[in-house]
């Protein structure tokens, strides 16, 4: 089980595929919250997705094993609730990343993905055996978004921009966007949920190229669409890196106040990382905050347009691209 967010959500895909590859007659469930499930709807390993908060039918059921991969007292109650044989969770690391916090001691923390692949150690499986994420699409949505690229008619590659960020802190500045799209001259996805629409569509007034706006528009699904069309995916540290992953694109990450060695960074994809590495303030939270806590938000500042166009076109050249 996982309830949220999108991007963890994602991130413990890789163990639904190594349960059944070591037990293949085995039934495996998903719990999640309702907004997540289309991510895992078309999984073709998953018996069901359940819907949060589990139903009398579901806790009365007598499970093999159950595996928390949400850790929170939520979850933890559970074990009460649930007949079981088998319990297992993983290592969230909370105090570490507290710990670099709040005294900025930076140890890297293993990627997320093995820590959740520890929860499957006692099932006989490595976490080192873990592969890629997967969302599946069906070929309908698949077809839409390809239709919708090809009426604008245009012989570049798409990149695809996700402009969400739950945290102030977690989001490059407006005006750097216009600029760098601008200076950039590709064809472009602007994507987001609904806080992201009115950004997108202002966006997509000041370009002066082909824009398709699915900010507040798209469904997960269609999003993740967009994003396996694109040749390129930026995006903060939010759950579309991750969905980028999902997708196979090559991502490059804007950070401000989090930092990849949280072990959050796309997973099994190619990927770049955009940040302010020598920041003494970073990081200032786990997660984010509304304002940046010292008032400069250099963190995101610092990253120019110029700055990010320059590690942008390196990064699509070692993919064997010219930008």
């Amino acid at each position: 089980m996982r309830l949220s967010s999108m991007g963890d959500v994602i991130l413990t895909t890789p163990l639904i595929r190594a349960l059944v590859r070591k037990f293949p007659e085995a039934e495996v469930h998903f719990l999640t919250r309702s907004s997540y499930e289309p991510l895992l709807a078309y999984h073709p390993l998953l018996k069901a997705v359940h819907s949060w908060p589990p139903s009398r039918s579901l806790r009365k059921i007598l499970w093999t094993g159950i595996i928390d991969l949400q850790k929170n007292l939520r979850t933890l109650a559970l074990r009460w609730q649930f007949r079981y044989k088998y319990f297992t969770t993983f290592p969230k690391e909370n105090y570490k990343k507290w710990k670099m916090v709040n005294f900025h001691h930076i140890v890297p923390l293993q990627h997320v993905v093995l820590r959740y692949g520890e929860a499957l150690r006692s099932w006989g499986i490595k976490p080192e055996e873990l592969e890629r994420l997967e969302v599946h699409i069906p070929s309908s949505v698949e077809q839409q978004i390809r239709a919708e690229l090809r009426e604008k008619a245009v012989d570049k590659p798409w990149l695809a921009v996700g402009l969400g960020g739950t945290y102030a802190t977690k989001r490059w500045p407006l005006e750097y966007y216009e600029e760098f799209l601008n200076s950039w001259g590709w064809p472009t996805i602007l994507l987001g949920g609904v806080a992201e629409k009115e950004l997108a569509a202002y966006l997509a007034g000041k370009l002066r190229f082909p824009v398709i706006v699915g900010a507040g528009r798209y469904s997960l699904l269609e999003t993740a669409a967009a994003i396996k069309e694109a040749s390129l995916l930026l995006s903060h540290d939010t759950g579309t890196a991750h969905l980028g992953a999902a997708m196979g694109t090559p991502t490059a990450v804007i950070w401000g106040n989090t930092i990849p060695q949280f072990g959050m960074t796309p997973w099994y994809v190619p990927h770049v990382n955009i940040e302010v590495s020598s920041l003494p303030c970073r990081p200032c939270s786990k997660l984010g905050f509304d304002r940046c806590p010292k008032g400069h938000h250099k963190c995101m500042r610092l990253l120019t347009p110029d700055y990010v166009a320059r590690i942008l076109k390196d990064f699509w050249v070692k993919q064997g691209m010219q930008a």
